[in-house]
């Protein structure tokens, strides 16, 4: 059963290096927003920025561990 993953990816971007993580993921499109928003207004590090990127796939593909807060 494939279902849309919504990932919150934070980049890290410097004159010297560029660097990405998963910061949290959502099965919801409006709850990935929510925190995408959320982090931008708390973020205050100009090198660093936040964007959402969607992948098929099922619920399974990431584990609830990897998404702890």
């Amino acid at each position: 059963d494939n279902k849309m993953i919504y990932f919150v990816i934070r980049k890290y971007k410097s004159e010297y290096s560029e660097d990405y993580r998963i910061e949290r993921y959502s099965k919801s499109y409006p709850e990935a927003n929510k925190f995408l928003a959320a982090l931008n207004l708390l973020e205050d590090n100009e090198n660093v920025s936040f964007f959402i990127q969607s992948h098929v796939g099922t619920s399974d593909d990431v584990s609830p561990e990897e998404n702890a807060a």
